[in-house]
């Protein structure tokens, strides 16, 4: 069964990598740096053997009886593969609506481990952040099963929820969902074929920070999805980093055809940074992008938050953008 699965994941890869091929039209220019390999290592009637971030194994649980999730978009694929929890990480936004009376144990960067260990879980589930690594060997030591995920982009998505649906049972149904959003975004896809391939900058900002987003983040792989060129170009990739630091100077000697805006925050005060950091220097106006009206701010639901089954929405928003007109 694990053999036959891991055939079909493979062919819808392969899929996936040949309509890349199409809308480029040139196979040096598909970008596969960004796909990640399967987090599943092996698979028994009762386990899940998982890949991990930093390359180790952990064994998981399947059917888990008391789970805790420690991030939100993570509990939004727990429950799209019908697990529920004990405990979950603080914040009411997009929260399932089984999981809201789930014991709350901290944020999701810094998780309380005694609430954790108080609820006695067979399973905890996290994004990588350094505070749940801090709280691992006490996991051990309580024989507690736990992993913990890079979530960013679409390929992220479709393997999580893969595993997730494999710990629960349910990967009949998360397969038939997984191949119907294949389809849908393949089609997308290949609505971009033979159009020019715009040049795009992703501006990243915050209340009090500006940044670049690189070709893996969630929004540099839509690009690359849809036959775009991200100008952060990949060679300033850092170590599990997906934004970068770029000044104005070298923006306006790259000169995107479209300038993108992402926004963490309320977005009044992330375009305030914006003006203050480069829209004041006279340089700005002289950018193509801007000259000719191709500048936009991304909306939240679907560029700040982690890919969802919304994501073939995401993707046709954006296709529309890059392509207009043509």
């Amino acid at each position: 069964m694990f053999c036959s699965a891991l055939f079909r994941f493979a062919f819808l890869t392969f899929f996936m990598l040949l309509s890349l091929w199409a809308c480029n039209g040139d196979s040096k220019n598909v970008d596969v740096r960004n796909v990640p390999k399967s987090l599943i290592a092996a698979e028994t009637s009762a386990t899940v053997s998982c890949r991990l971030p930093d390359g180790s194994l952990s064994v998981l649980p399947k059917h888990p009886k008391r789970t805790v999730v420690l991030l939100t978009s993570l509990l939004d694929l727990w429950d799209q593969t019908g697990g529920e929890v004990v405990g979950r990480c603080a914040g009411d936004l997009r929260v399932p609506a089984r999981a809201r009376k789930a014991e709350v144990v901290g944020s999701f960067n810094n998780p309380n481990v005694e609430k954790i260990i108080a609820l006695e879980p067979d399973l905890v589930i996290s994004s990588d952040v350094g505070n749940f690594r801090a709280m691992i060997p006490i996991l051990e030591q309580n024989d507690i099963a736990y992993a913990y995920f890079n979530y960013v982009n679409y390929h992220d998505y479709r393997h999580i929820l893969d595993l997730f649906a494999r710990i629960n049972g349910t990967q009949g149904q998360v397969k038939t969902d997984l191949e119907n959003m294949a389809t849908e975004v393949n089609g997308i896809i290949q609505g971009c074929a033979g159009r020019t391939p715009p040049r795009v900058l992703v501006i990243f900002t915050t209340s009090n920070s500006i940044s670049c987003e690189l070709p893996g983040s969630q929004a540099g792989v839509m690009l690359s999805l849809l036959g775009a060129e991200n100008v952060i170009a990949d060679r300033y990739r850092l170590r599990d980093k997906t934004r970068v630091d770029f000044s104005l100077e070298k923006i306006v000697q790259l000169d995107p055809d479209i300038i993108l805006l992402n926004t963490m925050g309320d977005v009044a005060e992330c375009r305030d940074r914006l003006r203050k950091e480069y829209e004041t220097n006279a340089a700005w106006s002289t950018l193509q992008a801007i000259r000719n009206g191709r500048f936009h701010v991304l909306p939240k639901e679907y560029f700040l938050y982690k890919p969802n089954d919304e994501f073939p929405e995401a993707l046709r928003y954006l296709a529309a953008l890059l392509y207009r007109g043509k």
